[in-house]
């Protein structure tokens, strides 16, 4: 089996990023204001996760999505582990959205739920967080680390 490796986006890849994003109904990456990962095996893409700027204190990750035939095989753990190292300013709060099923996956990152760390959500977390909520079947969490 390939090795899997973790890199940056190049701009030239946005329009497939999106295109992946538009399959599974995720909100669009802006390439100017994200931190982007592209999971590889070998030749081929298996997943993508970003980062999202928001202000000087806040950034949201997300955005993951590990190909069907590509799951199991802890992609998912290895494009969170980039991004959160590649996070440019460490004592950004780090906000996540993910569905409530996953929630144990994420405290393995130290993302805890809001209700008990208790720190202000900014206003593009909370009304992406409302609108998830609104559009998916699945709960959607809202976990800060």
């Amino acid at each position: 089996m390939d090795k899997i490796v973790i890199r940056l986006a190049n701009k030239d890849e946005i329009d497939w990023i999106n295109s992946k994003y538009s399959e599974i109904d995720f909100v669009h990456s802006n390439f100017e204001n994200e931190i982007i990962a592209i999971a590889e095996m070998g030749d081929a893409k298996c997943g993508l996760g970003r980062i999202v700027n928001i202000d000087d204190a806040n950034c949201e990750l997300g955005g993951m999505f590990v190909f069907e035939e590509f799951r199991g095989l802890k992609i998912a753990e290895k494009i969170i582990e980039f991004l959160i190292d590649k996070n440019q300013k460490k004592d950004k709060n780090i906000w996540c959205l993910p569905f409530e099923k996953l929630s144990n996956f994420y405290n393995k990152f130290g993302f805890e739920d809001n209700n008990i760390k208790n720190i202000e959500v900014p206003k593009a977390v909370i009304e992406k967080h409302t609108w998830c909520n609104s559009n998916y079947d699945d709960k959607v969490l809202l976990l800060v680390k």
